[in-house]
């Protein structure tokens, strides 16, 4: 029996090729183990075949399994199989700058906000207005005070300007 691969190292995507001679047998199989998975293929008495090695635990184990009668034999070998090294990804925008996660996430909020109704946008400043105005109030009570005159101001102006 013989039983060759070309290659007993490689990276996750490659393939590899397998030869085998077992001349006489009755029955051949192929058994490949990645560790996650295993599976066992009929082959011809003798021949080649290309196969993909993808995920792996480190190495993968191919075992060709050669029957005569009730006797069987086989040969295991091992293949060395590294991850993919994997690339650093960036976000750009329209225009091709980088987008570092606090700009995205004011990107998200300010198209959020556009597209929000009239209403809810002068509920929204309001609210902002009273939590600035208790964050204000911590420091001192004149300036929760501060914070009061500036809500009433701009409900005024919201109430006689906006259309």
């Amino acid at each position: 029996m013989t039983f060759k691969v070309d290659r007993t190292s490689v990276t996750e995507g490659d393939v590899v090729e397998v030869q085998w001679d077992c001349t006489g047998a009755d029955r051949v199989e192929l058994k490949i183990d990645n560790g996650y998975k295993c599976s066992v293929m009929a082959l011809a008495i003798s021949g080649t075949k290309r196969f993909r090695l993808n995920r792996s635990k480190g190495r993968t184990s191919l075992t060709i399994t050669a029957w005569v009668g009730e006797k069987h034999g086989s040969k295991t070998i091992k293949v060395r199989v590294q991850d993919v090294p994997t690339a650093r990804a960036e976000t750009v925008d329209d225009h091709g700058q980088r987008v570092n996660p606090a700009s995205g996430w004011w990107q998200r909020l300010q198209k959020h906000w556009h597209q929000l109704p009239p209403d809810k946008r002068v509920a929204n400043n309001a609210l902002l207005i009273l939590a600035a105005s208790w964050l204000l109030s911590l420091i001192s009570q004149g300036l929760f005070l501060v914070g009061m005159l500036g809500l009433i101001v701009y409900l005024f102006y919201v109430i006689y300007h906006r259309r």
